[in-house]
């Protein structure tokens, strides 16, 4: 079992909708967020706003998110050429970048294993893997030139710890996204980058109404919880003041509230992460 510490209170504050103010100069730091247009994408790049970043972003929408972003493409992470296209816009117009967020992520309707596609497998790993991988490896070397270098977060998901049974294909992919995110986390010891994983449990979000129904989805976590999560770790790579570890996973749930998961070293020094 690891250890876990708690790092912020359990109850969720729902945030009220309003146009986001944003003060920065052309030296503000840069956040890139995937599946920004609606849900927790949006709200994160919301408060990244609030918080003086200047914001790129990428949906499956052509529709920007309207929060004054620098450019806004429609992109399906899955598909490589359509990152490398995007990546190099992004290198071209703004020549930095202080915050990656992999959010972007595709679930399935609950369904049985031995009924689940491969095309639903495929989806899964394709958006909630290979994409975040794509963005990692086209963005890490101009993250790492930086004198400041920059932050990593990947959302993956309580089920990357704690398995949903009829999804399958999402928990597995999450996981990889997870162990991803503590891999490249450990190809470097000076953390000139630092990566997170930010595992919420189910979510208030249209993702959540769809596959599981909108009654269901008013009993879950306000997703602004989890956006100020978010936030706080880009922009001081802490939680409620205390530093988090790179490679850390951060739990987030209604009930219990935000917990940073420890792990122990392995006989070899290598840092492996241990689910609960």
């Amino acid at each position: 079992m690891p250890r876990t510490s708690n790092r912020s209170s359990p109850g969720p504050r729902r945030a009220k909708a309003a146009r986001p103010r944003a003060r920065h100069s052309s030296g503000a730091p840069v956040a890139l967020i995937t599946g920004a247009t609606r849900g927790l994408g949006r709200l994160v790049a919301l408060a990244l706003v609030r918080r003086g970043y200047r914001v790129v972003t990428c949906s499956t929408s052509a529709t920007p998110p309207g929060l004054g972003e620098l450019l806004h493409r429609r992109v399906d992470v899955g598909d490589p050429s359509a990152v490398d296209s995007f990546v190099r816009s992004v290198v071209a117009k703004v020549g930095r970048l202080d915050a990656l967020v992999n959010n972007a992520g595709f679930a399935n309707p609950p369904t049985p294993l031995p009924r689940t596609s491969e095309e639903i497998v495929r989806r899964s790993f394709a958006t909630n893997v290979l994409g975040p991988y794509a963005f990692l490896r086209r963005l890490l070397p101009l993250m790492l030139r930086q004198p400041h270098g920059g932050v990593v977060i990947n959302v993956a998901s309580r089920a990357a710890l704690v398995p949903v049974p009829g999804l399958a294909a999402y928990s597995a992919s999450k996981a990889a996204l997870l162990s991803l995110t503590l891999a490249a986390a450990k190809e470097r010891d000076d953390e000139r980058v630092a990566y997170f994983a930010v595992c919420p449990g189910g979510m208030d979000t249209g993702m959540r109404s769809a596959l599981f129904g909108a009654s269901d989805a008013r009993r879950q976590l306000d997703p602004s919880h989890v956006a100020e999560v978010v936030v706080e770790l880009a922009s001081s790579r802490s939680i409620a003041g205390r530093r988090v570890r790179s490679g850390s996973a951060i739990l987030i749930t209604r009930d219990a509230g935000t917990r940073v998961l420890d792990w122990p070293e392995d006989e070899r020094g290598y840092r492996g992460f241990l689910p609960p």
